[in-house]
């Protein structure tokens, strides 16, 4: 119950559409355009078969090129089949996060808003793509406010887990970290989004479940957390602090983190993605 306490899951979802028409023309665009430019100064799109040609040539490309750069380092826990053979992982390798990204904000829209998704196949996929890129936990990057707008059930998740988080949320779960305090306070919203549950909680980054890059530097994944404090606020009534829910012995992996979006892994086995604020702002609009 810990870590869902903290980031919050539910399910729903869909295992269908592993791969989705290329980003190039949402968020991606820069990696799409970067690719023209390399192309030769003679190229004739409509010669060549148009823009969708183009945006496959593209993905196949730079697809296979980041993938064979990255495979040296890819999670063993990568399924190619379940994702739909080479052909389809070549695809979302060409920009890992613009597919993640697009994959998220469908799901919002599918889920009103949730964010609870019981996919695995892509997002695995994805996943297992930009954790092979080695950015993991990192001090500077996670410093301040964060929105949750996926997340996946874990095994272990428990029936009051599976409750929070159905229904639609007309404000975000959030979580801010405060570095210089080695602290993070989670507010996990109840299902109609009119109460809110705040976790405090200390961390500690640990060298348990480290990766290397391809050229042996090290990779911090996990930091350990204990529960500090949590209170509950409905409405307008008094807040309630719950003393009962504080717990030490969790952890919480970073198998991605760059400046605009997070993907973390509780010890319950819960998947989670979260946006920056403003980033969010960007990419909804």
């Amino acid at each position: 119950m810990m870590i869902r306490l903290l980031v919050a899951a539910s399910f729903l979802g869909s295992v269908s559409g592993l791969v989705s028409t290329p980003a190039a023309y949402g968020v991606g665009k820069a990696g799409f355009d970067a690719y023209r430019a390399s192309l030769p100064a003679d190229f004739n799109v409509v010669k060549e078969g148009g823009y969708y040609a183009l945006q496959q040539r593209y993905l196949n490309e730079v697809g296979k090129e980041n993938y064979a750069k990255g495979k040296a380092t890819l999670p063993e826990t990568l399924s190619v089949v379940n994702v739909g053979g080479y052909d389809n992982i070549y695809k979302l390798a060409a920009d890992p996060k613009a597919e993640l990204v697009k994959l998220v904000v469908e799901n919002l829209k599918a889920t009103n808003g949730s964010g609870a998704y019981a996919g695995d196949g892509k997002i695995d996929a994805l996943v297992a793509l930009l954790q092979s890129k080695g950015q993991g936990f990192n001090s500077l990057k996670v410093d301040g406010e964060w929105m949750e707008v996926l997340n996946r059930q874990g095994k272990y998740s428990t029936k009051s887990q599976k409750f929070i988080g159905k229904r639609k949320k007309k404000i975000r779960p959030s979580s801010n970290f405060d570095v210089k305090g080695m602290s993070f306070i989670n507010n996990v919203l109840t299902p109609r989004g009119n109460g809110t549950l705040k976790a405090t909680v200390k961390y500690t980054p640990v060298a348990k479940n480290f990766d290397k890059t391809s050229d042996g530097k090290i990779v911090l994944r996990r930091i350990a957390c204990d529960i500090i404090g949590a209170t509950f606020k409905y409405k307008k009534l008094p807040k309630l602090s719950l003393p009962f829910l504080k717990k030490k012995g969790g952890y919480l992996d970073f198998l991605y983190l760059d400046d605009d979006i997070r993907v973390t892994k509780g010890n319950k086995g819960g998947l989670f993605v979260h946006f920056k604020p403003e980033y969010y702002e960007k990419v909804v609009s």
